[in-house]
């Protein structure tokens, strides 16, 4: 009786393996924290200030809670933006370091992307959560007095923001897969998020067919606006917000305060990210899966 061959090929990680192995990179790097402390910042000045502004104006403005959940939307927002990054530096620290052939052969390019993609989400998700934190304490601290949000509506603000910054990390590993370049994914993300979709969106809104309904209604070119991954990001976080501000012109409220035209609901904003999200995975998979990294 001959013996078995032995093993040639390289043994390969298990999906489980390669996810506790990717969250144990992370939490080895100080990269999670150092995003988050600036992100926790951002979020209690943005809110302090926000709630000091709504109590020294008075009247209306200071029984609306809107104002707050505005105020701590518009933080969650910016936090995306640290999701984001941190996705990019988790993706591109293996070309950067030259580790990602040992990755790779150990437990598999898909693996390790979908293993990166849920990793990045969960710190994404725990910016989130940080920052809705601190920013409803130092909006609330602001503020004073007045009409205080309820706890709901702070809740589904916060539980937006989670599923937002989760999405923005996952969309960032997907470019720092893309790119490989660590600096050069970090300053494409900036780019665009920052100055590249608004000057877009600004191209949108003033489409060709944007009087198609004699001037009182956006045409189908400026409608594209909402559709873009960091404004449906923002239409989602502003869509409870602008109910609280607008009432029954929180369309229009959620317009001005995101930047674009005819939003769909929160909830179709939010579909429309986790489509840009997934694209983004699986354009990455592709890309990745061509790419010779020896």
């Amino acid at each position: 009786m001959t013996a078995p061959a032995p093993r040639t090929g390289p043994v390969r990680a298990g999906p489980v393996r390669a996810l506790r192995a990717e969250a144990l990179k992370t939490l080895s790097v100080k990269t999670w924290w150092a995003l988050l402390i600036p992100a926790a910042l951002v979020a209690l000045m943005i809110n302090l200030f926000g709630g000091l502004f709504s109590a020294a104006i008075g009247g209306v403005s200071r029984d609306v809670p809107g104002v707050l959940l505005a105020s701590l939307a518009y933080a969650l927002a910016l936090t995306s933006v640290f999701a984001g990054l941190h996705g990019v530096v988790l993706a591109t620290a293996e070309f950067r370091h030259r580790t990602a052939t040992t990755t790779y052969l150990l437990a598999g390019r898909a693996p390790t992307l979908l293993a990166k993609a849920a990793s990045a989400a969960v710190v994404g998700a725990g910016y989130a959560l940080v920052a809705a934190v601190v920013g409803a304490v130092g909006g609330l601290l602001g503020q004073g007095g007045g009409r205080l949000p309820s706890v709901g509506s702070l809740l589904a603000v916060a539980a937006t923001g989670v599923a937002v910054c989760a999405l923005w990390g996952v969309l960032g590993v997907a470019l720092g897969t893309l790119l490989t370049n660590q600096v050069g994914a970090i300053v494409v993300l900036l780019g665009y998020v920052l100055a590249v979709e608004n000057l877009l969106s600004m191209a949108l809104r003033s489409g060709l067919d944007d009087g198609v309904d004699s001037g009182r209604s956006p045409g189908a070119v400026a409608r594209l606006t909402s559709y873009l991954p960091a404004n449906a990001g923002d239409v989602a976080l502003y869509d409870l917000p602008a109910r609280e501000l607008g009432g029954r012109y929180s369309t229009a409220v959620v317009e001005g305060l995101a930047g674009v035209s005819a939003p769909p609901p929160g909830w179709g904003a939010l579909l429309v990210l986790l489509v840009w999200a997934a694209a983004g995975v699986a354009l990455a998979w592709v890309a990745g899966g061509r790419r010779d990294v020896t």
